[in-house]
């Protein structure tokens, strides 16, 4: 079993049909994403359509819960949306009105979570998150070796993901939301951020997603095998076209794509 999962695309269509693209070349068994779709990002819209076309396993993200429960009008009259939409405030209004009702109400709908079983032993599972197994928010932080060559500290020792993982138990935790990629092993799981399309914090331009292979014979049977995998795109054409829509803060957008 293979299965490709990515994340936090952020409406940057350019860097998620880079990713599909690279997917595609690697004929998994299945196709799964971890949420974030929509918000911070010039195309919302044409990224939740090229998510929600291609059947893909799917859970919600903490911006597609935002953006979902955004309040629009109250009654259905076209002028006031229009002035509305000329009118927004900020970046979670602007992306609610690129969305159809139905746009909406499918991310509203999106799971939790999802889990992916590749035997009949619940230990060899897959569980598929957005941030932790609680909630949407809480990041799980890469190994603490490598928090201390981010910050100079360990911001989450391994003693603070009970409190996250609580009865968790499955062989892989494949999770996006802290755009850094990392495999943390806790309590004989591995805990993987596969990072994400959009807006790294790694200090690496490409956009990143996890190739995860259950190997049920040969060398390491019996285990997850994790890939990360950076794929190269037009940040520059994805900047452009943020400069074309002008959503609010379009500025510090682009600032964050380059750097």
């Amino acid at each position: 079993m293979r299965i490709a999962i990515f994340s936090d695309v952020h409406g940057n269509l350019t860097a998620l049909e880079a990713v599909l693209a690279d997917i595609k070349q690697q004929a998994p068994d299945a196709i799964a994403f971890a949420g974030d779709a929509c918000l911070f990002g010039a195309r919302p819209k044409a990224c939740l359509d090229l998510i929600r076309d291609q059947g893909m396993i799917c859970v919600q993200g903490n911006t597609d819960k935002m953006v979902a429960s955004h309040a629009l009008l109250s009654g259905n009259i076209k002028a006031e949306k229009g002035e509305r939409q000329r009118n927004a405030q900020n970046l979670r209004e602007w992306t609610a009105f690129q969305l159809t009702a139905l746009d909406r109400n499918w991310l509203e709908g999106l799971p939790f979570r999802r889990r992916i079983s590749p035997t009949t032993n619940p230990h060899h599972d897959l569980l598929l998150v957005h941030a932790n197994p609680q909630d949407l928010d809480q990041p799980i932080y890469a190994p603490t070796a490598q928090q201390k060559a981010m910050w100079g500290e360990v911001r989450q020792p391994d003693s603070a993901l009970w409190a996250i993982m609580k009865d968790t138990l499955v062989a892989v935790l494949a999770f996006g939301h802290f755009h850094v990629p990392s495999v943390r092993r806790w309590q004989g799981m591995q805990l993987a951020n596969i990072s994400s399309v959009s807006l790294p914090l790694d200090g690496d331009h490409r956009a990143k997603y996890g190739l995860l292979t259950w190997r049920a014979s040969g060398p390491n049977s019996g285990q997850w095998q994790i890939e990360q995998r950076y794929i190269e795109y037009d940040v520059e054409q994805e900047i452009k076209i943020l400069a074309e829509r002008q959503p609010p803060d379009w500025q510090e957008l682009q600032q964050r794509l380059r750097s």
